[in-house]
């Protein structure tokens, strides 16, 4: 019963965690993201557009898909983490995705701004503000009609002609913070993960496959169960949650592997949850790849995470002893 409780706490407090970045990031994004030329020039240019606002409710999207019909007039901001937007009318306010699809077949009165995904432009679809983008890649089909500024952020030049060198800032963006305040919140959780990923990362990674086979299914009938979509809804938070855990507790791992290579003396939890987080964002964004690594990391991660019971045992007894500061 102790361990059950204990469970039900820290899965409401991870999914918590999930949820505040995203309210966060969107609070920024709508007061910043638009200077006061750029407010002026949208706000005329709504003033002067054709046709009456047909919807102007708050769109939130976690994992699902925002359609906006051909002959509806959005008149508010769009978020989505892990979802689709797909625009055939107009929206007139500012788009925020986070590991996105966004398809513009309309138009887009307001800033969008994407933290990697993919973002499609149709014929005749056009943009009244400014493009910012984070490491997603750009499908266009035919010209289409930006009257701010297009910036991709994620298109540097390297040396020796690595141009297909993509860093993921908004994975550091997110999962840094993410990473900190795990570690400080539930550090044990954290440890017991990296435990079951460093001395059963072969089951891990099979369970993680299976988990990615058969989680699909699942979420299909109970979505087409239409009673169960709550239960549905639950098990995708769960599913979010275990991969947000495992990559924590991997980039933890790693980061103290790379500074115990480096030097011999004690760093703190926290660099090192920084430094693995970096170095795993480094071996993503590699040419070739970096899918391979980005894979193999999720389905060892939710492996991990479902054999120690998201973190609350030990599902194996470590070789080496665990830090004295973070035993039960």
């Amino acid at each position: 019963m102790l361990k059950a409780a204990r469970l039900s706490r820290f899965l409401l407090l991870l999914v918590g965690i999930v949820l505040i970045p995203a309210l966060l990031t969107n609070t920024i994004s709508t007061a910043f993201s638009l200077d006061p030329s750029s407010a002026m020039a949208a706000d005329s240019q709504i003033a002067n557009s054709e046709g009456q606002c047909t919807s102007s409710s708050h769109s939130q999207s976690f994992g699902g898909i925002v359609t906006v019909a051909p002959l509806e007039v959005l008149c508010s901001d769009i978020t989505s983490f892990g979802g689709t937007v797909d625009i055939l009318g107009q929206v007139r306010g500012n788009i925020l995705a986070v590991g996105s699809a966004i398809i513009v077949d309309g138009g887009v009165i307001g800033n969008i701004t994407q933290f990697g995904g993919s973002v499609t432009f149709h014929t005749g679809s056009y943009v009244h503000g400014n493009v910012n983008l984070y490491g997603s890649s750009v499908n266009q089909k035919t010209a289409f009609q930006v009257d701010g500024t297009f910036d991709d952020h994620s298109k540097t030049s390297w040396l020796f002609g690595f141009s297909d060198f993509n860093f993921p800032v908004w994975f550091l963006f997110l999962m840094i913070p993410l990473g900190l305040l795990s570690t400080r919140l539930f550090p044990e959780h954290v440890v017991f993960v990296s435990a079951t990923v460093k001395h059963k990362m072969r089951r891990s990674l099979l369970i993680g496959l299976l988990t990615a086979l058969l989680a699909p299914v699942l979420l299909i009938v109970l979505f087409a169960l239409i009673i169960s979509i709550p239960l549905a809804l639950i098990v995708m938070l769960a599913l979010l949650a275990a991969w947000i855990l495992g990559t924590i507790a991997i980039s933890w791992m790693l980061g103290e592997q790379i500074l115990r290579a480096l030097t011999s003396s004690p760093h703190s939890r926290y660099l090192q949850v920084v430094v693995g987080m970096i170095a795993l964002a480094v071996l993503i964004s590699l040419p070739f790849i970096g899918w391979l690594v980005s894979l193999g990391t999720g389905f060892v991660g939710i492996g991990a995470v479902l054999l120690s019971r998201f973190g609350t045992r030990l599902y194996t007894r470590p070789k080496q002893p665990l830090p004295i500061s973070l035993r039960l």
